[in-house]
């Protein structure tokens, strides 16, 4: 018997999109006949018809194990968390509701695997399904990365460009030892982002070679539209990165230094009265440092609250 893989969908009140993601894993998982391979969805509190839809889908493809669990507590990091350790397979794929996997991930998947001789964090490239999205939350980049600490790669690179979370697979033992997605963080928390962030500086620290494979395929069909759909999410990744800032600020400062960079850019955009970071959605590198440092208060305040400590009035807007 091969390999034994589990793919992981989160998924809350995405019951249409959900069908064309379980198909083309189900393509994936047919072009790889050599692994044991089940579907694990995660259903967060969902109110729509997804148990109904799961039902029917599974009733017309019994070559397939599916499974479907339900996690009460909202948040994609409580949903995450469930598939964790729910999961049966050595090798776990995690990939959102909203994307369809390629037919050759599974394919490519396996052959990395067996190619490893330590657990290695590693994720895909991710395509804009729909070409009327706003093109984000996307990574084409064709060329095959890797960071470890053992390489100080922090030092000069921003590890949270790595790898999206919604192209990620990693073998059980490598979850065993870094631990569970951290709730505090992620979407349906007060922290709108950085969870997926989070667990690969999580696993650079407990020394994982961290690995972008762009053979690993998928295509996102996230439905933002406009540009304030686009301001929107990363207004949301810069809270989340803010926090991870103030996260690891004393005990990984390296992690930090983006925002060491992206202060320095600052008086450019001033003197120049110029959009420095994302002209096309009106973003600027103004804007990700405001929400950077509002990511940061609102980290701070979560530890002290969760401490009994009354923070002093702080002017974030």
């Amino acid at each position: 018997m091969g390999k034994t893989v589990s793919v992981i969908i989160c998924t809350h009140n995405r019951s249409a999109a959900l069908v064309n993601c379980l198909t083309s894993i189900r393509e994936a998982i047919l072009a790889a006949p050599q692994a044991e391979t089940e579907i694990l969805i995660v259903d967060n509190n969902s109110t729509d018809n997804t148990q109904a839809v799961v039902a029917v889908w599974q009733a017309k493809h019994p070559d397939c194990k599916v499974r479907l669990v339900f996690e009460q507590q909202k948040g994609l990091s409580h949903a995450r968390n469930c598939g964790l350790s729910n999961a049966r397979g050595e090798l776990l794929v995690m990939i959102d509701d909203d994307c369809v996997m390629d037919e050759r991930y599974i394919v490519n998947a396996l052959a990395y695997d067996a190619q490893d001789t330590v657990p290695v964090l590693r994720g895909g490239s991710v395509f804009l399904g729909d070409p009327t999205d706003q093109p984000v939350t996307i990574k084409t980049a064709t060329a095959r990365q890797s960071w470890s600490k053992g390489r100080n790669s922090t030092r000069n690179e921003n590890l949270g460009n790595s790898l999206l979370g919604c192209n990620m697979m990693m073998r059980k033992t490598l979850v065993e030892q870094i631990g569970p997605f951290d709730t505090a963080l992620g979407a349906g928390s007060s922290i709108p982002g950085g969870e997926d962030m989070d667990y690969i500086f999580r696993a650079y620290i407990h020394g994982f070679e961290i690995e972008y494979a762009p053979d690993l395929k998928i295509h996102h069909f996230h439905g933002r539209k406009t540009t304030e759909d686009g301001y929107k999410l990363f207004r949301n990744y810069s809270i989340g990165g803010g926090a991870l800032y103030a996260k690891y600020f004393f005990s990984q400062p390296d992690f930090c230094r983006q925002l060491y960079w992206d202060v320095k850019k600052l008086p450019g955009e001033w003197l120049r009265k110029e959009n420095r970071f994302m002209p096309e959605l009106k973003f600027t590198m103004t804007d990700k440092v405001r929400y950077s440092l509002k990511g940061m208060y609102m980290y701070w305040r979560s530890r002290l609250l969760s401490r009994g400590q009354a923070p002093r009035k702080a002017a974030v807007r």
